[in-house]
């Protein structure tokens, strides 16, 4: 499934300005957007918990910068190594081995 590519014909979510009712969606597959919406889900979870331990700003931004990165086509290694080192120093341990896994499926 990974290799075809998919077309959406008739109304399109969004603008489908010049498309003439046709997209196509090219590269997305099943498999990224499990991987994307498991680095989301843990992501909430993280934010969560640190709004109940109620964390510094600048670390619940640091997640929320994650949720960013993680959302793009083609999320930067470099910025979410930074990120995460950012949240490293933090005492969250198991929940950063987690995240850790779960992005290097969008890679």
């Amino acid at each position: 499934m990974n290799d075809k590519k998919f077309d959406i014909e008739g109304p399109v979510v969004g603008s489908n300005i010049g498309t003439s009712g046709h997209a196509h969606v090219g590269d997305i597959h099943i498999g990224h957007i499990r991987d994307v919406s498991a680095v989301l889900r843990l992501l909430d979870e993280l934010r969560e918990d640190l709004n109940d331990a109620k964390a510094p700003t600048s670390t619940i931004e640091a997640v929320d910068d994650l949720r960013v990165e993680a959302r793009k086509p083609k999320p930067s290694k470099e910025v979410t190594a930074h990120l995460m080192d950012k949240l490293a120093d933090r005492g969250l341990g198991e929940q950063m081995k987690e995240l850790a896994k779960a992005f290097d499926a969008l890679f």
